[in-house]
Parts: C-alpha cells; structure tokens; sequence
C-alpha cells in the first residue's frame, strides 16, 4: 500500500474554547481532506474520517487503549482503558446484565423512575430539566443495577469530577504549557480529580465491603461477588469496573437525553414529526446519537506504525478517533447536518465501535426511549425559555443547564401499553 506523507494543519485545536463549544463548522472544512491530520501544535492524530474512525476503533491491537482515552496519558484501571485479555474477561462479567434482554429486566422499573420524575417536572411547570429531572434518572437507574444505593447523592456525583479526571488538560511538568496560569489551573484539575477518584473508590469499597458478607441480589455487585468465589475476578478489579459502569451509566446518560431535547428543540419540525409519529421515538434515539454523540471522542496510542488510509502514523503517537467527526461525514450520511429523525443511521458512531462499544448502549436506548415517549405523552408542548448552557468539555457533550416550561397535556398523560 502507498503511503502519503502526513497532512498536517494548525488551523485547529480541538481544546480551544471554540471547538469545545462548536466543533460541527470545524469538522465539516476537515472532512473534505482524505488522510487522518497531524496537528504539530499539540502533537497528535486526528482521525476524522468515518471509514478510518470504525477500522481504526476496532484495530485494538495497534491502537492501545491502556494510556488513557485523553489526550493526556493515565493508567486508571477502568474498562474502557484496559487492553486484551483484560478487556474481554471482565467486560464478559456484565455482558448479560447489559445486553437487550438483560435491560428488559429493568423496564418496569425504569418507568417507574422516569414517570415519577417527568411527573414532578411537568406540574412544576418552568424548570431547569437536566438539573431537576434528567441528572436524577441515572443515578437512580445504574445505582440500582450495579448494586449502590442512591441514599448519598453527593457522593455518587463524584463520578462526575471521576469523569473529568479523564479529560481535564492537567498534565504538568516538563511538558506543562509555558503558560503559567494555564498550568496552575491544570494542577488544580488534577487535583481534584485525584481526590475525586479516591473519594468515590474509598466510598466503593467501604459498600463492597459491608456487601461481600449479605445475601446475593438481582444486580451488578452480588454477580461480581460470585465470579470472584471461583476466581474470575478480583476485589479490585470489582472496584473499578462498578466505578466504571457509575460513571458511563450517569454522565453520559445524562448528557444523552440532554442532547437529544437540544437537537429537537432546534429543530422544531423533528419534535412536531416524533409527536405525530410516536414510532419513530426509537429512530430520534439514533439520529441523536449520531447527531450528537455524548462522548465525542477518545484517544488511543500507536503501539507500532499503523498505517490509517494511505497515512502511516507513527509508534508512540496519541491518536484521537472522532466519533463526532465521523458521524457528520458525507462519504457516509448525506446531508450530514442535517438532523432528521426518519434518516438510516445504521453504523452510526454514537456509542462507539469495536470491543470498546459501549457497554451500555442498550441501557442507554431502553432509558432514552422511556424519557421520550413518556415526555411527549405528559406535555402539550416543550418550549426553551432561557439560556442552555453545554458542557465544557474537549470530549464530552452535554448540557448543564435547559430551562424549559413544560405545558401539561390538556387531556392529561397518554395512557400505552
């Protein structure tokens, strides 16, 4: 195979406010190009390309995911950075949990939660959803299926700050930024992260512990606690994968079904054809997905040469796969920016691919869809009455405030079976 010589640009920083508020004008200039870019500035691939971002996500042996999914290289043992055969034995430990059928044990109770919330949210009128009904949905849901009970919020919402240990720029030392005060706020956000990760895993594991000696349940915890009778797993290991499956299972969620009323509240005539045609509240699901993934995109290092088109990137290199970008790539979706909930988005990059996918994408759908129909079924109409305001993030996108007044259904809830 030929092999080109790098393309290379400095005309963007994915860590520049800008691009953390908006990348989508960026990415649509960068697409036109053929082969993954090299940007000098912050010494790293971008892999932009539909085509390229999905072979490159499944290539697990010479992309590595062991230095972190952040620009920054870290270790923290957490599912989605660990490598084979690490990756597949402990992945398969929840595979049943979080596969179609193993959600649908939860259905009855996901209604339950989201109802009670959406109930709440639609008599008080005017109100700021993600901070008083969506941030609550999955923290009630993934702290019931692992196991964690939900009496402490505080604490649990320490995954948050877990989360941005992962994408806080808070490296520091002799390839610290030569601005001082840019590095003085990344030590500041390692910090805090650091202490965040040893709040929760202390906070964890003072739970396993008074959980090791009482009687096995229908969740996460009491099936870990089994496979680790027989040797399957380790105490440890079991630490990090519920902290892993608490941080995907509310952060993200949250960020989700955030996105999801963003895109349809921009888009009107989408939110009046998902009210007229409830059948497509599951294809709303993918086009927002693909729209506007939660996780934008994750690093991976070169482990050796890996040739990505006709573009050898080189041993050691941080590579970031863009799920972002290649969702929005013509090649693959006509029209890509357009949000429109009756296109095809089969192979979509919204949760990811390869053994990376996310673990909990059926999770995700079935909580989604609920929230959704049940939205739709309580209110006559949904208007933006403020300011929303995104995530600050290079990797994540979501929302931390959307002011919203909810106008009741006149007739009252739509009763489905």
């Amino acid at each position: 195979m030929a092999v080109t010589s790098a393309t290379q640009t400095d005309e963007f920083d994915p860590f520049s406010p800008e691009s953390m508020d908006d990348p989508y004008p960026a990415y649509a200039e960068l697409l036109r190009a053929e082969e993954p870019l090299y940007l000098a500035q912050r010494d790293m691939w971008l892999v932009i390309r539909y085509e390229h971002v999905r072979l490159a996500a499944k290539n697990h042996t010479g992309l590595s995911s062991a230095d972190g999914i952040a620009y920054h290289r870290s270790t923290l043992p957490v599912l989605f950075g660990l490598d084979q055969p690490d990756h597949t034995r402990l992945r398969a430990l929840i595979r049943h949990d979080f596969s179609p059928r193993g959600v649908q044990f939860w259905r009855p109770f996901i209604e339950r939660v989201c109802g009670d919330l959406l109930d709440e949210a639609v008599a008080t009128g005017d109100i700021d959803l993600v901070q008083q009904a969506i941030i609550l949905q999955p923290v009630k849901v993934i702290t019931t299926i692992v196991g964690v009970p939900d009496d402490n919020l505080a604490k649990l919402k320490l995954t948050a700050g877990v989360l941005e240990s992962f994408i806080a720029n808070a490296k520091v030392g002799e390839d610290a930024p030569e601005d001082p005060d840019e590095n003085a706020l990344r030590l500041q956000a390692a910090k805090a992260a650091l202490s965040s990760v040893a709040g929760l895993s202390g906070y964890l594991g003072n739970l396993l512990t008074r959980r090791r000696d009482e009687p096995a349940r229908d969740d996460v915890v009491s099936k870990l606690f089994a496979a680790a009778a027989s040797g399957g797993v380790t105490e440890n290991e079991i630490l990090w994968l519920c902290l892993t499956l608490l941080v995907g299972g509310q952060e993200t969620m949250t960020h989700f079904l955030g996105n999801m009323l963003d895109a349809l509240l921009n888009h009107p005539d989408q939110l009046r054809l998902v009210r007229e045609r409830p059948e497509l509240i599951g294809p709303t699901i993918e086009e927002t997905a693909r729209f506007y993934p939660p996780v934008q995109n994750v690093f991976r290092t070169a482990t050796t040469d890996v040739v990505v088109g006709n573009t050898t990137i080189p041993k050691d290199a941080r590579v970031e796969l863009s799920f972002a970008a290649g969702n929005r790539d013509p090649r693959k979706f006509p029209d890509p920016d357009d949000y429109r909930i009756d296109r095809v988005t089969d192979g979509h990059l919204g949760f990811g691919a390869g053994i990376h996918t996310c673990v909990g994408a059926h999770l995700a759908r079935l909580q989604a869809t609920t929230f959704l129909r049940m939205l739709l079924d309580r209110t006559d109409d949904i208007e933006l009455i403020g300011e929303l305001v995104k995530v600050k993030s290079p990797a994540f996108r979501g929302l931390d405030h959307l002011p919203l007044r909810l106008t009741p259904r006149s007739s009252g809830p739509v009763a489905r079976a």
